[in-house]
């Protein structure tokens, strides 16, 4: 069955393809990092497609080099959303040999931030700011609202721990317990449906994973703000 073009997250997508490169590049001999911020931005396209041609090109970039640094940009053009990609390494000629390059698809560029590539497709309609914990949703995996309650409770009970674990990690310098704690953060609040938690949980996984905790105190910051709204948010029993 073909894919259909839709409306997608340029925050999510961005950060599900950095996570599944930083998990896959190393089997390759290339160590991952990639680096994307926030927002509510979405575009038109197939994202499934987008998806595959980008991984099979970063895979490739990363056999000329045992590190691979990519930093996402974002830049408006009239309807349309540039999806940029500055790498380092970058060969714009070793690209352009790539069998899996698509002149149709991406172009390259430099600017003063380095060199990279870009894609271009229709913007779509911003997303508006979910919930800390999206009440529904909840209810309808569990089986009822009262079982869906009873499991984020139990998250609850078991995130006030992992959060000051994290911040202890973070103080040690210790990447790999930032890894730890952060993924398990990211996998317990999308299973209760906190997604500002988990997406948070999510940036400091992957900067425990690149072994550079040079932002990890500011992202921890985040978290905090993020995970006092989801207690109050809780606390309050707002549907």
């Amino acid at each position: 069955m073909a894919e259909t073009s839709q409306d997608f997250p340029v925050h999510r997508f961005v950060q599900d393809l950095f996570e599944d490169l930083t998990l896959t590049l190393p089997s390759l001999g290339c160590k991952f990092e990639g680096f994307v911020t926030p927002s509510s931005l979405t575009v038109h396209g197939k994202q499934g497609f987008l998806k595959n041609k980008l991984f099979l090109f970063f895979a490739d970039l990363a056999s000329l080099s045992s590190q691979l640094e990519v930093r996402f940009r974002l830049a408006l053009q009239g309807p349309d959303l540039q999806l940029g990609f500055f790498c380092r390494p970058f060969s714009a000629q070793a690209c352009q040999d790539f069998p899996i390059w698509d002149s149709t698809l991406f172009e390259l560029f430099a600017s003063s931030e380095g060199e990279g590539f870009r894609t271009t497709l229709p913007a779509g309609v911003p997303l508006e700011a979910g919930p800390p914990v999206h009440w529904r949703r909840l209810g309808q995996m569990y089986g009822g609202l009262a079982n869906g309650r009873h499991v984020l409770d139990g998250f609850l009970a078991r995130c006030q721990t992992l959060v000051l674990d994290l911040q202890k990690a973070i103080e040690t310098h210790d990447c790999a317990a930032v890894l730890r704690i952060a993924h398990t953060l990211k996998g317990s609040g999308r299973g209760v449906t906190a997604e500002a938690l988990a997406e948070s949980a999510l940036q400091l996984e992957m900067v425990g994973r690149s072994g550079d905790l040079t932002s990890a105190p500011d992202l921890y910051k985040a978290l905090l703000v993020t995970y006092d709204e989801l207690i109050q948010w809780v606390q309050e029993g707002q549907k």
